[in-house]
């Protein structure tokens, strides 16, 4: 599936939207304190990541397209106030049982501006409904610098309510098992997050381990800890 297939559907999905009572629409903005994904610093300083969110069709499909917008040009390595990422998203959740549901994903990273082709990733997760909501996610990658590249992660989160505050304590683990014969693979990052959210409004702060430098190198990982806050609405 190309970007222009995705964003077709994630239009077709807004139009959709409009017209069907039963359909969710999710618009976010994260004001982040950096960008880390996987472990790896992309930007050391300020970033937008706006994000729209389709779902509630008659079949468990959710569309969707996540943004990254560069304030700070990390030394130069980027160019500040623009956008250096779009990635296009689409999952298909189907419940094994009342405890247990299993997801397929696809997503396609685009880099604006970059010279290359984009990444393409596929996913297969399972999700318990069990104390600590753990999940097990298996990324696959399809094509691009990610391709054949294989990423695992694990996670657990709580969450509790204090009169109209709904506080979030998280955490992950990634092993990656890259493609490139002179990589290493093997357990590369940890994270603990804890977050806090009224109405509209959330913040929340993130530690990222390293597990493996030989894995996760010290030229990849450069931040430690994220902040963002968060705007979200649902229609």
């Amino acid at each position: 599936m190309s970007k222009q297939a995705v964003g077709g559907w994630l239009a077709l999905a807004v139009l959709w939207a409009g017209g069907a009572g039963a359909a969710e629409v999710e618009v976010n903005v994260d004001a982040a304190s950096a960008y880390v994904f996987r472990g790896v610093t992309l930007n050391d300083g300020m970033v937008l990541q706006p994000s729209v969110e389709v779902a509630g069709f008659p079949v468990p499909l959710t569309v969707g397209v996540w943004g990254n917008f560069d304030l700070d040009d990390y030394d130069g390595a980027l160019t500040e106030n623009q956008f250096s990422e779009v990635d296009w998203y689409a999952s298909y959740a189907v419940a094994l049982t009342e405890k247990a549901e299993v997801a397929a994903g696809y997503t396609e990273y685009t880099y604006p501006g970059a010279e290359g082709d984009a990444d393409r990733e596929a996913s297969l997760g399972l999700a318990l409904d069990l104390p600590l909501a753990p999940s097990l996610t298996v990324y696959y990658g399809l094509d691009g610098a990610v391709r054949k590249d294989l990423y695992i992660e694990a996670a657990v989160e709580h969450g509790v309510e204090v009169g109209e505050v709904a506080l979030t304590a998280g955490a992950t683990v990634g092993y990656l098992d890259p493609e490139a014969a002179e990589a290493e693979s093997g357990f590369a990052n940890y994270t603990v997050s804890l977050g806090a959210s009224y109405g509209i409004v959330s913040v929340t702060g993130t530690y990222i381990g390293q597990i493996d430098d030989e894995v996760l190198t010290d030229e990849d990982y450069d931040v430690e800890l994220v902040g963002v806050l968060s705007l979200t609405y649902g229609f």
